[in-house]
């Protein structure tokens, strides 16, 4: 998203119009069609329907238990964040695994009014690559980007977040704190 923003201020500032209108038409058309109403939240749903899509594509397993209210107490950007990072990582996990095996769960849901629980769970063959205690990327040397950048929205919420795997099954809990 960082990088869309990038393309899209830039245009923006040099007045480029034209181009600025077929950028954002051109992301849209890649975005699949998906009306699926997982949940009552707008933001959430759009990405929860968005890797269904997917899952359904690489013929993976894809169960959820949605239940999160149009309105939110915590930044729907950081949940959306947090959700896309682990489903995207849960994803590229998958497609590394025996297609008898692929599996994704989500669930997230409100809990005492102002935190969202979310976890993803992901089946996964070979090892999982640590040092020191952080993840190390699958695609390039060093840390993993996506599940840091997870660590770090629910640090700043006053969340918490925890990983963990075993027997071919990884496993994201995270918390994100609200204060509406």
């Amino acid at each position: 998203m960082r990088h869309h923003f990038n393309v899209l201020s830039r245009l923006a500032e040099q007045k480029e119009w034209e181009s600025l209108v077929k950028y954002l038409s051109d992301a849209q058309d890649s975005i699949p069609d998906a009306e699926l109403n997982l949940c009552d939240n707008p933001a959430a749903d759009s990405v929860a329907s968005y890797y269904a899509l997917l899952c359904r594509k690489y013929d993976i397993l894809f169960s959820f238990e949605l239940d999160l209210p149009f309105e939110l107490p915590v930044r729907e950007i950081d949940l959306c964040l947090a959700m896309s990072n682990l489903l995207e990582n849960a994803l590229e996990a998958s497609l590394k695994t025996a297609p008898a095996n692929r599996r994704i769960k989500l669930q997230a849901h409100l809990h005492s009014g102002h935190m969202v629980m979310l976890t993803v769970e992901n089946t996964f063959e070979g090892a999982i690559r640590e040092k020191d205690g952080v993840f190390q990327s699958s695609k390039r040397r060093g840390e993993g980007v996506g599940i840091q950048s997870v660590r770090h929205i629910a640090e700043k919420n006053g969340g918490y977040s925890r990983f963990f795997y075993e027997d071919g099954i990884f496993c994201a809990d995270v918390i994100l704190r609200g204060d509406r």
